[in-house]
């Protein structure tokens, strides 16, 4: 009888283990049947618009199958990009919370951070962010971020302190942020010092400031044109040239904006006849060439300037050339005058309804001047127009 018991043993053991396994495999299938089914409710109460049932649904589930993250971030974001923070924000808390790779738990960090940008939640953001900040793969999104955040609540300090953290980085976009931040604290000292005084700041001072801050961002355009205007207010016409030639030669799109203040320095008939011969003609900037009209008609004639304005109009037409070559026919016949003064009003008025500056990175449009493009939020990336209508 022992020797039939022992022999039974291996039996037992092997039914045992057949009995565990397809209780294993019906647990299984269950928990599957029950994620199945609180997925398809949650998705039906999406359809019908039920969305806070929805995510309740929906966030049970990541309490059981937790490798569904992106399809959370994707139903996160677009939360977000509708509008509804909060129910982003409870998608992203809710995954915060889950022990996940590094990698992932600070993408779902970030994510969480801009929620709460978007919601105007900054301190939480900030918090947030400042975290990650030191994270390799994400430094320069959440810098970027930072930014932002510091140029709503004009907190420039902080975003000073960030210098050696955006160097980590090899983003131009990020440089030129900064070199306009630091511009935006000098100029806020600058106000500060002059009301607590209520004399003007030291002219020498700022120059140097700004000249520092033009060394260290040579990428960015508003040190040096800052700088050029402070030596055009003090007189300093030969520094002031220095800059803002320096400036043309790094954007020549800016032409519109640099030249006026140009003018007002010193230069040989022949050194800005060759200045704005370049820019004419290999720019085909409509700034430079308005300006080279006037010089042959100053020091040629009329009729020389004429010329020069129709063909440049024949190769690229121009709202602005046609303006110029209006006046210069004005001159020219004082019996016609009368008629060409009319139309002339006729193009003053189209050209006051169209805009100056466009954003290169996103489009805006504008009639004024911005270092900060107001629907991007990129620091130079306003310019003036080209085209047509453009100077």
């Amino acid at each position: 009888m022992p020797e039939l018991l022992f022999l039974l043993l291996p039996v037992a053991a092997a039914y045992g283990w057949f009995m565990g396994r397809n209780s294993a495999k019906h647990s299984e299938l269950k928990g599957r049947a029950n994620v199945t089914r609180n997925l398809s409710s949650g998705l039906n109460f999406l359809l019908t618009d039920q969305e806070d049932k929805a995510i309740e649904q929906l966030l049970e589930l990541l309490d059981i199958e937790a490798a569904t993250i992106d399809t959370y971030l994707a139903l996160a974001n677009l939360f977000r990009r509708k509008g509804d923070w909060d129910k982003a924000i409870r998608i992203h808390e809710k995954l915060h919370q889950l022990s996940l790779p590094k990698p992932q738990a600070q993408q779902i960090q970030f994510e969480l951070a801009k929620d709460y940008f978007s919601a105007g939640i900054f301190d939480r953001a900030e918090k947030l962010l400042q975290e990650l900040v030191k994270s390799d793969l994400l430094r320069e999104q959440v810098l970027k971020q930072l930014f932002s955040i510091f140029v709503a609540t004009h907190d420039w300090h902080k975003a000073v302190a960030l210098t050696a953290q955006v160097e980590k980085t090899q983003s131009k976009s990020l440089r030129i942020a900064l070199a306009n931040i630091q511009s935006e604290a000098l100029l806020a000292s600058i106000t500060k010092v002059e009301a607590i005084t209520d004399t003007p700041a030291n002219a020498t001072d700022n120059s140097i400031a700004w000249q520092q801050l033009s060394d260290t961002y040579p990428m960015s355009v508003r040190p040096r044109f800052e700088l050029a205007t402070l030596y055009l207010a003090q007189q300093q016409h030969t520094q002031a040239k220095h800059c803002l030639l320096a400036l043309l030669q790094q954007k020549p799109q800016w032409s519109a904006e640099v030249l006026p203040l140009l003018a007002q320095c010193e230069f040989t008939a022949d050194e800005w006849y060759q200045l704005l011969t370049t820019l004419a003609e290999k720019q085909q900037n409509i700034s430079a060439r308005i300006y080279l009209a006037d010089w042959l008609n100053e020091h040629g004639s009329s009729k020389a300037a004429e010329h020069f304005l129709l063909d440049k109009l024949r190769q690229q037409p121009s709202i602005r050339l046609f303006q110029k070559l209006l006046q210069l026919r004005q001159q020219q016949s004082p019996v016609a005058a009368e008629v060409l003064s009319q139309v002339e009003d006729l193009v003053n008025a189209y050209l006051a309804s169209k805009v100056l500056y466009s954003c290169r990175n996103c489009g805006f449009k504008t009639r004024q001047q911005y270092w900060l493009c107001p629907s991007c939020q990129q620091w130079e990336t306003v310019e003036p127009i080209t085209g047509i209508d453009g100077r």
